[in-house]
């Protein structure tokens, strides 16, 4: 079975860490490119090389269904961090998951900005030309015995 090949962007939820004016991946910390496609890249060292997305790997442009299910690692990822949570429209390969979707371009729709200020978030606005929102910071999981 092959990803569904998608011409319309459809959207999802993520999470994004805020460094100076730049979106990161919250998890892996790449760069999200302003005003450009962000295209997934898989770095799997095997010699049978593929396209990302696809099924028998784990690369792609992750992305949730819900929100709840983004809010929930943006509170896990709390540490000090100025987060931005929001839509990303996803295009080409796409593979959708039981949570969400892996896809093979992604560009940020629309942000919450978690813990930032005006001035960041218009600088967010004129670099990704996206609408970005002040949002409040959110209250991070406590994990362990306290």
């Amino acid at each position: 079975m092959t990803p569904e090949r998608r011409s319309e962007p459809l959207l999802g939820w993520r999470v994004w860490r805020v460094v100076g004016d730049t979106l990161h991946a919250a998890v892996w910390a790449a760069e999200w490119p302003a005003r450009s496609r962000l295209v997934a890249d898989c770095y799997d060292t095997r010699p049978a090389a593929h396209s990302s997305p696809d099924r028998a790997c784990e690369c792609g442009v992750y992305a949730f269904k819900r929100r709840e299910d983004a809010e929930l690692l943006a509170r896990e990822k709390v540490d000090r961090d100025v987060l931005a949570l929001g839509r990303v429209s996803l295009w080409g390969r796409v593979i959708e998951t039981e949570r969400g979707f892996r896809a093979e371009c992604a560009y940020p729709y629309d942000l919450l900005l978690l813990g930032g200020g005006e001035e960041l978030a218009r600088a967010l606005r004129s670099r990704y030309a996206i609408d970005v929102e002040l949002g409040v910071a959110p209250e991070p999981l406590h994990t362990g015995a306290g």
